[in-house]
């Protein structure tokens, strides 16, 4: 499958602190609830899983989850890969807090029949696909322990691995910490494109997908955003050399 694509020298990029503002004014302003934003980002993990795999059905998919809301994204994911045909297993980091998203996600998973193991148990050179949701934006290098081994055991499946908004162990910010981190065959970034992305060697093909958040919690950037998610709401990001992608400036 093809999505549309735009050159990154034509999009903005927002840090990992302005995306928690637009979270938390999501919920103030809007009365956009954390578990809605994770549902939807969920559901939009899966539809690309679909199209980047060429289908799920009898797919094995290792859904990598860590105890944050990037984790709470992944088990989201894995409901609807397990829904739609997936043979779905679950490696997680167990939440810290019982009461938290990510925890609730694993409580579903569960009880869906969806195996859970404790990463990196679980983590397999049999599988089909890595779903990468081990750590999210508000990381910073170096990384400590269980991290590191679980990036280690999905590297070494050598099977193809998309990461969810950012490579596990990557500085979404300015993309430090690349060696240490997982060496993704795409990236699919939420809600917006991160700076870090723009250049990573080990994010693969980059995509940004939307999560339905009014365009005013991004300030300036919000009408450049409206525009990109009028070509589709998920887009591909590449590089100015390359001549395919689309030009959003006006004519």
């Amino acid at each position: 499958m093809t999505w549309p694509a735009v050159s990154w020298d034509q999009v903005p990029t927002l840090s990992s602190d302005a995306l928690r503002q637009a979270d938390v004014e999501a919920r103030s302003r809007f009365g956009i609830e954390p578990l809605q934003l994770m549902e939807i980002a969920g559901w939009q993990v899966a539809r690309f899983l679909d199209a980047y795999l060429d289908g799920l059905r009898g797919r094995h998919i290792t859904v990598v989850a860590g105890s944050g809301n990037n984790g709470g994204d992944a088990l989201a994911a894995a409901r609807f890969l397990h829904l739609g045909g997936a043979v779905v297993t679950a490696s997680i980091v167990p939440p810290r807090d019982a009461g938290s998203l990510v925890a609730h996600h694993a409580t579903t998973v569960q009880r869906m029949g969806i195996p859970v193991r404790e990463a990196p148990d679980g983590i397999e050179r049999s599988t089909d696909a890595v779903l990468d949701g081990l750590l999210g934006t508000g990381i910073r290098p170096p990384l400590r322990e269980p991290a590191p081994r679980i990036i280690d055991a999905m590297n070494a499946t050598g099977q193809p691995i998309v990461a969810i908004d950012v490579p596990s162990g990557l500085d979404a910010d300015t993309g430090m910490g690349a060696d240490a981190a997982v060496r993704a065959a795409a990236t699919l970034s939420l809600a917006a494109p991160k700076p870090g992305l723009a250049r990573a060697p080990n994010a693969g093909r980059v995509f940004v997908a939307d999560l339905g958040m009014p365009r005013t919690l991004f300030g300036a950037d919000g009408e450049a955003l409206a525009t990109l998610y009028a070509l589709g709401d998920v887009v591909e990001l590449v590089q100015p050399e390359l001549n395919s992608a689309r030009d959003l400036k006006p004519s």
